[in-house]
């Protein structure tokens, strides 16, 4: 397989990724008005916007996913191309560049839902605990999102180490 079939492997699976983020944001949209029209608690109440905003960020991130990798298959197929050995250079460069965020990210993630179980345990307010249930959904969406992507990049900087000593 020639190098740039994995470079578009990899673009299509944030692709796949990003569709799947606004499905689910989608679902917890309809949740989310399903609260507001038919909550009779205060509790239920107190859902609708934080499930809103966990639904408008998973179909933005999503929408983002889609549209930049689209974007990005057309502008990569150009510069590999124009000069292979240059590109997989920089592809090298750029994976470097983002795999080490990966475990900061997850320490981030951890902290978000240290807070939203301190919301849950520490609040009798409805808002505090939808905030907090909202904030463990969203922090399960983006590891959920994280580990896919992880996975995905250390399995493409592992072709390009292959291309670089081949």
């Amino acid at each position: 397989m020639e190098f740039i079939q994995h470079t578009i492997e990899w673009c299509r699976g944030e692709i796949f990724e990003g569709k799947l983020s606004i499905l689910f944001g989608i679902v917890i949209l309809l949740a989310s008005l399903g609260y507001w029209k038919f909550g009779s608690t205060d509790a239920a109440k107190a859902m609708f916007v934080p499930l809103l905003m966990v639904a408008l960020l998973s179909i933005a991130i999503g929408a983002y996913l889609i549209q930049a990798n689209s974007k990005r298959i057309t502008h990569y197929t150009e510069q590999f191309e124009q000069t292979p050995a240059e590109f997989i250079l920089s592809e090298q460069e750029r994976t470097a560049a983002f795999i080490k965020w990966y475990p900061y990210t997850q320490y981030i993630l951890f902290g978000l839902g240290i807070l939203a179980m301190l919301c849950l345990i520490l609040s009798n307010k409805p808002l505090l605990r939808a905030i907090g249930i909202a904030l463990l959904l969203l922090v399960l969406y983006m590891f959920t999102l994280d580990h896919f992507s992880e996975e995905r990049a250390y399995k493409y900087r592992r072709e390009i180490t292959k291309q670089l000593e081949s």
